[in-house]
């Protein structure tokens, strides 16, 4: 689509499609369309537009597969990290944003609170989450702050009215458990960062991604996630963030 820059002489290929970045399905275009975001020059009021959307109307949560289509995960309305940063790029490319994929194995801890007991256990040691960078005024800047979203965090700093400084577990690993707003701290990798065990640095597309790190999508295709961690995990996110 590249509604609102030119790059048909030469192409980026921080701006292609790929099979899970498609762009072009008809749901996406339209969403774009409803939204106004084909006609937005204002890059900035573009770039929030699409993160509030990606945090805040696509729930966080977990799909049983994590190498799925843009497309789906729109259909789907929720994501994790991973599901939610390739619509989140599929989004940003479509009206003429370049963006890549950035990953890394994260701290089990980041789970404490979701599961419990045998469940924890036997969840994976160092699960996988990958987040946004996007080139706005010819300097990258990296975006997490759009994978949990703000119902949730809300319901979970009501859990923990007290709490400052640093936090880990339900999800999220926060220098700032009070105010982890990526938009108001200057696009700042806050939501994960804390919980950071390696970075595994940055990919063309998620398709790239999971060639070069297919463990990350065989975990999810693991019988104990398939059967017992997906589910208790979305048992417990929409627990919590129900509890208003």
């Amino acid at each position: 689509m590249h509604t609102n820059l030119d790059f048909e002489l030469a192409p980026l290929p921080e701006l292609e499609p790929s099979p899970l970045l498609d762009y072009s399905h008809p749901s996406i275009e339209q969403l774009i369309v409803n939204r106004g975001w084909d006609v937005i020059e204002d890059q900035s009021e573009l770039i929030k537009g699409i993160f509030l959307f990606i945090r805040d109307e696509i729930a966080y949560g977990y799909t049983k597969s994590f190498s799925i289509p843009a497309s789906q995960v729109l259909s789907d309305g929720v994501g994790n990290g991973i599901t939610k940063s390739t619509l989140f790029m599929a989004l940003l490319r479509a009206v003429g944003i370049p963006c890549r994929l950035y990953a890394a194995r994260m701290h089990k801890i980041m789970f404490r609170g979701l599961l419990k007991g045998i469940s924890y256990r036997i969840a994976t040691r160092h699960p996988f989450r990958t987040w946004v960078e996007l080139k706005f005024m010819d300097k990258w800047y990296p975006l997490d702050g759009f994978i949990i979203d703000k119902a949730y965090m809300e319901q979970l700093q009501q859990k923990f009215p007290n709490h400052k400084a640093s936090f880990y577990g339900y999800g999220i690993g926060v220098m700032d458990f009070k105010d982890p707003d990526n938009i108001r701290n200057n696009n700042h990798l806050n939501v994960c960062s804390k919980a950071i065990e390696k970075t595994l640095g940055t990919f063309i597309t998620p398709d790239a991604f999971f060639s070069e790190v297919p463990e990350a999508d065989t975990y999810a295709k693991d019988l104990r996630y398939k059967t017992i961690i997906c589910d208790r995990l979305n048992r417990s996110i929409r627990r919590l963030r129900n509890a208003g």
